[in-house]
């Protein structure tokens, strides 16, 4: 029988190495370089709680190279959005990213004519008619000089309609709305009666335009929202183009996964990630880790960009609409609902409203496969006051 001293140094080094074990990353997924770090860390340190430390900041190292950019999905407001392997960012957010979108006329009021400043048409959206899914938007396409788009259905296998979104051409129109789309008022340019029969044949109705952002619209994000990094040289806030709110709507493939897990247990079929129309989607490890991202840097070097993230996204019935057939059904609020009804009402949230940072960086390209960094965490921000969908 060893000697009580003898019995005592050896628990201490069992407590001495325990806590480090514990740390230990899953050797099966590591990348290369976090493998090389762990291999020196054994062999360069001999002391445990060295040791310990690398493995921890390995293992966090691991978090940091498996976040990649897996998709970027551009498109016009409320309309099928475009898978793209690669884009770039203006002033109003993603290049070509809900720049266009429907309205409709509003009542004419009841004192006569509308006043300066006022809505003349509304936004028009899935949540009205579920129909606009299945209208498919293209990537802006250069053609004999002509920037253009291509709307097309599966409701009108023979018919298609190009709508020619060349800068000089928007800025010569000369139809103009002001344009309601929640609390703002934005000008907006009517682009004819081609691209508004096509759509009006598809949503049923006959009163439908589809509209393009103007290239000089200042529609800024709400200052409530804006962390001061993201405010320009002279503190100007972030522009949205025809969004809801915010410029970029980020979500992670992880966070979609454990939604997929609860619906196959309940029996229902899985969901793609177009159910919540993001313009970038991040391949992660851990479900709905971004709610804590604060700031996140795309990609490497003086190409990176830093987005910060600003407020989680409340989804409504859009969410419930098949971005193929228009179909609707009761998921994915339903299962939502059962444990990710956040903040002070009954909205449930997925994804994360985001902004470029203050120096925006307008020629940054990002791309698919790019490394995500997260810079900083935080706590969540839910809404801060209720907004009523429509």
């Amino acid at each position: 029988m060893p000697a009580p001293t003898a019995l005592r140094k050896k628990r201490v080094r069992y407590l001495l190495y325990r806590p480090a074990v514990s740390k230990l990353p899953n050797f099966s997924t590591l990348p290369p370089e976090a493998l090389f770090i762990f291999i020196a860390a054994a062999v360069l340190c001999p002391r445990t709680e060295a040791v310990g430390r690398l493995l921890t900041e390995t293992t966090y190292l691991h978090s940091q190279l498996s976040h990649r950019i897996h998709r970027i999905a551009p498109s016009v407001k409320s309309l099928r959005a475009v898978p793209l392997s690669a884009t770039a960012f203006d002033k109003h957010g993603l290049r070509a990213d809900r720049r266009l979108m429907l309205v409709r006329p509003n009542a004419r009021p009841t004192y006569g004519e509308f006043v300066d400043g006022e809505a003349t048409h509304r936004f028009f959206t899935q949540r009205q008619c579920s129909s606009l899914a299945t209208i498919e938007a293209s990537e802006p396409v250069d053609i004999g000089g002509k920037v253009l788009i291509k709307l097309s259905s599966t409701l009108l296998t023979d018919e298609h309609v190009f709508v020619d979104v060349s800068p000089s051409v928007i800025e010569s129109l000369p139809v103009r709305y002001n344009a309601g789309l929640w609390g703002d008022v934005v000008e907006v340019a009517d682009v004819g009666d081609a691209a508004a029969d096509f759509v009006s044949k598809v949503a049923m109705q006959t009163d439908i335009r589809l509209v393009c952002l103007l290239q000089d619209s200042t529609r800024r994000i709400s200052d409530k929202y804006c962390p001061d990094a993201a405010r320009g040289p002279f503190g100007d806030l972030p522009m949205a183009g025809l969004t809801d709110g915010f410029p970029i709507l980020v979500t992670s493939q992880a966070s979609l996964d454990e939604l997929n897990k609860r619906l196959r247990s309940k029996g229902k079929d899985a969901l793609p990630m177009s159910r919540f129309r993001p313009n970038i989607v991040i391949r992660n490890s851990t479900a709905f880790d971004e709610d804590n991202w604060k700031a996140i840097k795309i990609g490497t070097g003086e190409d990176s960009v830093v987005l910060h993230i600003v407020k989680g996204c409340p989804r409504c019935k859009q969410s419930c609409t098949d971005q193929l057939t228009g179909d609707r059904s009761e998921e994915p609020l339903e299962t939502l609902s059962e444990f990710r009804a956040l903040g002070t009402d009954i909205d449930v949230y997925f994804g994360q409203n985001a902004v470029m940072n203050g120096d925006r960086r307008l020629r940054s390209v990002i791309k698919l496969g790019d490394p995500v960094t997260v810079l900083s965490r935080g706590d969540p921000v839910w809404d801060l006051e209720q907004v009523q969908a429509e």
